[in-house]
């Protein structure tokens, strides 16, 4: 029996009643957690709650039930947690919900990679941080600055007071007094380092660069994600994966997506016989970027483009004979993500960042077109046995097919709001959606990082693009969109007949 929808779980009031919406193909939300010692399953339950469990417009009133961690009798929208083996963990599970007011279920994953990335010493850490350091003053991005700085000031520091301490040692002027003061500071300085260096920016450290000695854990991550992402494409019983990530997790997420289009984009496409998927595509045409990798033209028609995805999303979810490989990711959200600062994380200067997303080493949105002049993110790959030629997408163009929306609360150095994150279009194509929030906790703006999906924080959308700014809540339930705004009510087939 498949495990989509488990016999054991409870159904009382999750079926739609006599009359109501048919059933649908269910989706899937994968979320890739941040950095930092997380434990598993704690981002993801966090996540159903704000965009699922307390949003009473996604089900029929027979789906709520009184929340267990609320005695007072708050209705929340019903969840179970079930047993999955698509996730290689017993440590995860996943969260499925009832059929919703579209007669559509969603079921939550994590991808947890936390474990993979122990084990990070301090060497590695401060190798990282000597080469971010190590940079010339015009290769610091501008947003990147204020971090830059207070970086740098406090390793300056640590490194006068040991050199003081080295030499008031050797000659003699250290006091019993001073020498326990200064062990003890050292010694909050290597806690520190301990407790908090090293978990977060451990993770970064060992993934975010391809280095001899991140390469191996670099490839164990890619592998558990992309074992699950492949299983629930090849899945019948999905038509939809949503792609969330947050902080570091948006850099493994992003080389996801372009390692699974690589595999599963469009190709042997004919004229006569793909006509729907070619006019998707050439849709979507109509906004390739001509690139030299300088500088992005504006996107006269952003809602046009972000429909013509959604078109072509649809049209490639379709598995058949012909196509046996479907393309089921529609969005990719990201959640205060670094990213932003790519061109200094990720590369060594700005120069090397447009070099890649020149020569398609890192995908833009929209994608880059095949040729100088621009035009078409089709090639020609050769002809089928009977003549007919055939053309593929090539292997940089996945947000042809997939909206990018990107969630940021701008911070100011290492004092407010998220400093990690900011706006992607500027690096990444006028095809991202960017929304600022403004994010403030029981603390007030420290550090807002990890509050884009907390009930507990209060969050404002920052220069709406129309109407009233919606709460931080609402800018996520929004760009994960379970409710599919720009599906037709008569959607093409999901399967094809005969499977």
């Amino acid at each position: 029996m498949s495990d989509l929808h488990p016999a054991a779980s409870p159904v009382t009031g999750s079926t739609p009643a006599p009359g109501k919406t048919p059933r649908k193909l269910s989706q899937a939300v994968v979320i890739v957690h941040g950095m930092g010692e997380q434990r598993p399953m704690s981002t993801l339950r966090e996540f159903v709650q704000a965009v699922w469990s307390h949003d009473p417009a996604r089900v029929p009133f027979y789906a709520r039930v009184s929340d267990p961690g609320r005695p007072a009798g708050e209705k929340i929208n019903r969840t179970w947690i079930t047993p999955d083996s698509r996730t290689n963990s017993h440590e995860l599970r996943r969260i499925t919900t009832p059929y919703d007011v579209a007669g559509r279920r969603t079921d939550f994953y994590e991808l947890y990679w936390a474990d993979i990335t122990q084990g990070t010493t301090r060497g590695r850490l401060a190798a990282w941080v000597t080469s971010l350091l190590w940079r010339k003053p015009a290769d610091i991005p501008r947003d990147a600055r204020g971090l830059y700085v207070v970086t740098l000031l406090a390793v300056i520091t640590v490194l006068c007071a040991a050199l003081v301490l080295a030499t008031s040692a050797s000659q003699g002027y250290l006091s019993w007094t001073t020498g326990t003061l200064v062990t003890i500071l050292a010694s909050f300085v290597i806690w520190l380092v301990d407790r908090f260096g090293l978990p977060y920016f451990g993770d970064v450290a060992a993934y975010v660069r391809a280095e001899a000695a991140t390469v191996e854990k670099r490839a164990l991550v890619r592998d558990r994600g992309l074992t699950l992402l492949r299983r629930l494409m090849m899945d019948d019983g999905y038509d939809r994966i949503v792609l969330v990530s947050h902080s570091l997790g948006s850099i493994i997420a992003y080389d996801l997506l372009q390692i699974l289009w690589a595999d599963f984009r469009p190709r042997k496409l004919e004229a006569a016989r793909d006509k729907a998927r070619l006019k998707a595509i050439h849709a979507v045409d109509k906004a390739t970027l001509k690139s030299d990798g300088a500088a992005w033209p504006s996107l006269d028609d952003f809602s046009g483009f972000r429909r013509a995805q959604w078109e072509l999303y649809r049209q490639l979810r379709v598995r058949d004979a012909d196509h046996p490989l479907p393309w089921k990711i529609s969005d990719f959200v990201t959640l205060g993500s670094p990213l932003t600062h790519s061109e200094f994380l990720v590369t060594y200067n700005l120069a090397e960042f447009r070099r890649g997303i020149a020569e398609r080493l890192f995908s833009a949105c929209p994608p880059i077109a095949e040729t100088a002049a621009g035009g078409t993110v089709l090639y020609q790959e050769g002809r089928s046995r009977s003549g007919k030629p055939q053309r593929a997408v090539h292997h940089g163009a996945v947000f042809a097919a997939t909206r990018w929306t990107n969630i940021f609360d701008r911070g100011n150095g290492w004092l407010t709001g998220d400093p990690i994150s900011g706006p992607m279009a500027e690096n990444f194509g006028p095809g991202v959606e960017d929304i600022q929030v403004k994010l403030r906790s029981s603390r007030g703006r420290i550090f807002t990082h990890t509050l884009y999906w907390s009930l507990k924080a209060t969050g404002i959308e920052i220069a709406p693009a129309a109407g009233t700014p919606r709460s931080h809540i609402d800018v996520l339930r929004d760009a994960v969109d379970l409710g599919r705004k720009f599906e037709p009510s008569q959607a093409v087939p999901t399967i094809a007949a005969g499977k």
